[in-house]
């Protein structure tokens, strides 16, 4: 029979990588909007209208990337605290 065997500081090593990415990312996609802003500032009419629409987008899109990249680190704390709190309980037996 094989076991299991969780390291609970890879996890929550994992999770602080998780939210550094997204931190990462989220400080990217900030200096490309606003580069993108600098140049779209002079577009009037059709443009300006367009491009206000495409950027309400992709700013939807990117808060959902940074809504799953929160979550997926929140799983792997909840997943280290999970695991440890089990070990915790078997030692628990044997004292």
């Amino acid at each position: 029979m094989s076991g299991i065997l969780v390291n609970f500081q890879t996890i929550q090593n994992a999770s602080s990588e998780v939210r550094q990415t997204a931190a990462r990312i989220q400080s990217q996609l900030d200096d490309l909007k606003a580069g993108v802003q600098r140049i779209a500032s002079s577009w009037e009419g059709a443009a300006q209208q367009g491009y206000q629409a495409r950027q309400a987008q992709w700013d939807a899109k990117a808060a959902d990337l940074q809504e799953v990249l929160g979550r997926i680190a929140t799983a792997l704390d909840n997943a280290a605290q999970s695991y440890q709190q089990t070990e915790n309980s078997n030692q628990a037996i044997w004292n």
